[in-house]
Parts: C-alpha cells; structure tokens; sequence
C-alpha cells in the first residue's frame, strides 16, 4: 500500500468518526410571552382610576420605577417586571395574583405616581383576599376633588345574569366637587356632582335600581338587560348628560360650561361623548362615576389645558366569552297601515305593529327560521326562512310588491362599528373600531320608483355607490354603510329618482325631505336644559324609503330607523 492510500484511509477514518460523535442539535424555541411564569389570580382587582403608575406589596416594588423624559427616543419604552410584564407599570385594573397575600390572605399596598420630581399622590392601604367575596378596591383621584375617600371598597358580583341572553350593570357615583375647575371665555367647568341615573341613548332610564344614586351611596344593584347594542348615558338629577372617558383625543377635548365635545375653540357640537358598544349574553359591567382628566381650548389658537371634571367610563367585572348562541332580530312594518303581527317558528316577537312603526329587538337562538307575517285577519300574508347566524342583528322588513302582495326581506346589520383599511403586507386585514359611530345604510322599499337615490342638500351625493340606484327590495351588500362625521354641519335627507345612467336624477318632491335633526331620538334631552340641539346624533341607521307613490296608499316617505338603543 502507498503512503498516499495510507493517507487516504486514514483520513477517511477520521472523518467517519467525526461523524459518529456528531449529536442532533435539538430545536431552539423562542417564548415570546409577557409572562412566562404563570401566576394564580385571587378574588381582589385594583381599579385604578387616579393614573397610579407605581405598586410596593409588603414592601417590595412590583413595578420598575423607572422614569424617561419626555421627548426623548425611549420615553415610551419602559421595562418589565415579573408582575407587569408588559411595561413594568400599573395599568388601569390589575388583578392582584394570589402570592401577593400573605398566609391571612392580607396584603399591605402602596400605590404612587412616580415622576422626575419623585413621588406624587400616594395612597396606602391594606386588602384582603376572600375565596367567596370577589372584591374591587377603586382608586379615584382624591387629590383632585372633594367628596370621596382614596380607596373605596366595592363588592363585585361574579355569578352569571338569571337569563342566559341577558348581561348585568349597575352604577358606581363617585363624584365631587372639582378643587381646580379649568375655564374659559365662556366659564368654568359645569358641576356635575349629585345623584346620577343610568339611561339609554335616549334619556330614558335604564331601571329604578340604576337612578338617582347618591354619592353618598354610591353602589346601585345590578340590573339584568337583553344583551345588545347599546349607547349608555349618565344623568344628573336636572337631565345634564355626564362625558364619558375616551380613548381617542379628539372626544377628550370638551367645552367647559356644558361638557360639549369640541371642533375648535368656541365650536362646539353640542353632543356629550358617550360610547356605543355591544354588551354580550352573560357580561357583567359596571358604570363608574368620577372625576378624569379632560382637555379644553383656552382661546382661538386652540391651545389647550387639562381639568379634572366628573365623567363616567365602563369596566367589565368577568371574563367575557364569544357569543356563539345567540342572534338579534327587528322587525318593521313598510307594507300597508293596518296592523300586522310577525312570528319565528311560531313564537310571537312583535304585535300590532303599523305602517312605519318598528318592534323591539327579540333575542333569538341561531339557526334556520321559519319568519311569518300575519295581518289582522290571522292570515299569514308573508313567509320565509333564513339561516340566523350567532352574533349578528338582523331586521325583518315587510314591504309590498309591485302588485301590492306582502312580501318578507331580511337585512343583516353591521353594529361592529369595524372600518377596513385594506389588506397589509403579512395577509391580514388593517381594521379599526369606533365606539362613537355615525352609520348609516338605505333601502328602497317603495315598488313604484324602479331606481332610488338619496342625496343631501340640492342633489350632493351622500356616497359613490351605497345610497345610488337603489332598486326596491335589494340591499346593498358591499360596502352599504356611509360615514357620517360627528362634526357635520346641518343637512337635509332628500329623494330622488334616478336611472342607470343619470345620478341623482330628479327630485322626488312628492316625499318629504328629512332633516338632520330626524336623527336625534329625543329633542327634549337638549330643550328640557335651554341646550341647542346637535346636528344629529351617532348611532347605527337605516335610512329606507317605504310606502307608494301615485294613487295608492299609504304615500312615500324616508324612515329612519336606530338599531342601538
């Protein structure tokens, strides 16, 4: 054998045994977890409503204490703790996990604001966990009003609503008198302090047990609703509506004399925030009253100052869960004026109801149902069958034929207050949500106008496509939905009869025009106060046009119909 074979062997040799010791590597995974240690939750929430941004739990700092300056590249980036993985900070309500109590189920609390000029606003106080007594312990900013102390206790109530498709609320009024009201050319700050009721959009109140809290009571019972779509509002005892807490800065910004939200300096709209929100089968909320910090305008250049004033937010109280049972429906009567009665697989949902006139919503179990129309007679005049999703709001339109028969349409409605943006790089779909939401979709229900358009003033389009050509008994189902902003100027609701290709087409002069103030439920709300009424109030609307042109009966006109209460 050559040296150079002997080489050969031996280096293949080599590299065998290299490759026996070789091990497989095992597969690395990265945890991208807040928190990775999971940790019990007792029974005890802080609700911090004082901006609190530091915790020490029997002595040791569960948050970072950590300060950045303001306008620096980091001065939102803060680290994480154990306890607050996310940011190191108190956020607005903690559960407290069950190893901050010692072995009496007590813990000793100090909750700061910790800022450049070290600590501001300190409360100390000591909670106690009870395995049958859920409990909240709320922290408003007694440092910033008169009338309440730093920690108020406050029994939750975790046990499911009687009615399966029902969810509970109740009212907390923690309310007071403001040490530093901000103000302006026109005043101060309105007083909002004293008893407070829970109402509808409307001014109507939600229950005898939700109205007229004291602040010296200050927790209402709870109250069970049918789960839906709601705009909640808060009351003072003379019919003055409360703000409500946004997220978004433009709803922050408030006229000071009348708690208005604001375009400008000196421009108010003369509408009080208040959010419109879903609440699902089973939730449990609560409605809390006290002073938050606001922003107003302080002269034309729109500089702005913040003030405390007494406004409402709403927290839930349990674990809400997917509503996978349960579906919405409406109905209304677009057909003729005499009283129909409108059942689903034979349970009655709404009776007596005439030309124009809308039911209250039923809450209906998903799946297929047989929707009947019945008249006065007991003749069933109109039936269908639809598949009712879980989850969605429907409206059971009947309206007649060109021939005059009756005939049944059934209208999902989008209550989500969604807004696409279109399609991202990764596949998924940019969507934002709004809780302050001015919606609107229309119908054409009137047989005797083939095309349909509904315009503003003098023919100026509402839209591009949702409110053009409309034929009777279609809707639109691609984008049917028109926004209206909440800081519009007046306008009026008019009908026009259009073709293909001629848009607007020619005034329907034969039906009334509706104003913008035809979307304000209830004017006595604004004039029971000497307040100038809104251009129009947010909600989600159809807008349809119903009734007969010409000799028959009854005559055209544009309801406008609110799907939230």
């Amino acid at each position: 054998m050559t040296i150079q074979s002997k080489y050969s062997l031996c280096l293949i040799a080599i590299l065998l045994l290299l490759g026996a010791c070789k091990k497989d590597k095992l597969n690395y995974e990265y945890d991208n977890r807040p928190l990775k240690e999971p940790r019990k939750k007792s029974n005890v929430r802080i609700i911090n409503l004082a901006d609190y941004n530091q915790v020490v739990a029997n002595g040791d700092t569960l948050t970072n204490f950590v300060v950045r300056r303001a306008g620096t590249p980091n001065e939102n980036d803060y680290p994480g703790t154990t306890y607050f993985p996310t940011n190191g900070r108190l956020s607005k309500i903690w559960e407290v996990p069950q190893d901050v109590f010692d072995a009496r189920e007590k813990a000793n609390l100090t909750i700061c604001n910790w800022t450049l000029s070290g600590v501001i606003n300190m409360v100390r106080f000591t909670t106690e966990n009870s395995y049958s007594r859920p409990l909240d312990y709320i922290l408003p900013p007694a440092f910033a009003f008169k009338g309440q102390p730093e920690v108020v206790p406050v029994p939750r109530d975790v046990s499911a609503p009687s009615k399966p498709d029902h969810f509970k609320i109740r009212i907390i009024n923690l309310t007071g008198a403001i040490n530093s009201p901000g103000s302006n050319v026109n005043g101060p700050i309105e007083d909002l302090q004293g008893p407070v009721t829970l109402s509808y959009a409307d001014g109507t109140p939600v229950d005898t047990k939700t109205s007229h809290i004291a602040s010296a009571n200050p927790v209402s019972g709870y109250v069970e609703v049918p789960y839906g779509t709601y705009q909640f509002k808060v009351l003072t005892e003379d019919g003055r509506t409360l703000p409500a807490i946004s997220q978004d800065a433009k709803y922050s910004i408030i006229e000071p004399v009348n708690s208005s939200v604001l375009v400008r300096y000196n421009k108010p709209i003369n509408q009080i925030y208040a959010p419109i929100k879903t609440y699902q089968p089973g939730g449990i909320y609560t409605v809390i009253v006290t002073p938050q910090n606001f922003r107003y305008y302080t002269n034309e250049r729109d500089q702005d100052a913040t003030t405390y004033q007494n406004g409402f937010q709403i927290i839930n109280d349990n674990s809400l869960t997917p509503n996978t049972t349960y579906c919405r429906l409406q109905t209304v009567n677009a057909w003729k004026d005499q009283p129909v009665t409108i059942r689903t697989n034979g349970r009655e949902i709404a009776t007596g109801l005439t030309f124009g006139k809308a039911g209250a919503y039923a809450n209906l179990v998903n799946g297929h149902h047989k929707i009947e129309a019945i008249d006065a007679n007991g003749k069933v005049i109109a039936t269908t069958e639809q598949l009712l999703r879980p989850a969605q709001n429907y409206t059971a339109w009947l309206y007649p034929t060109k021939e005059g028969d009756a005939k049944l349409l059934i209208v999902a409605n989008d209550l989500s207050g969604m807004s696409y943006n279109g399609s991202s790089e990764d596949a998924t779909y940019d969507r934002f949500q709004y809780d302050y939401i001015f919606n609107q979709r229309f119908l054409n229900l009137s047989p005797d106008n083939p095309y349909v358009s509904f315009t503003k003033d003098n023919g100026i389009a509402l839209s591009l496509n949702a409110s053009i050509n409309l034929q009777p008994g279609i809707p639109l189902e691609q984008k049917p939905y028109i926004t209206m902003g909440y800081d519009m100027p007046r306008f009026n609701m008019m009908a026009y009869r259009s073709l293909p290709d001629v848009v607007p087409g020619i005034w329907a002069d034969d039906i009334p025009v509706r104003g913008s103030e035809d979307f304000i439920a209830n004017k006595t709300l604004y004039t029971n106060i000497n307040r100038p009424l809104p251009t129009h109030e947010p909600g989600i609307y159809t807008v349809a046009l119903i009734g007969r042109t010409g000799n028959a009966t009854p005559k055209a006109t544009i309801m406008i119909l609110k799907h939230n209460k």
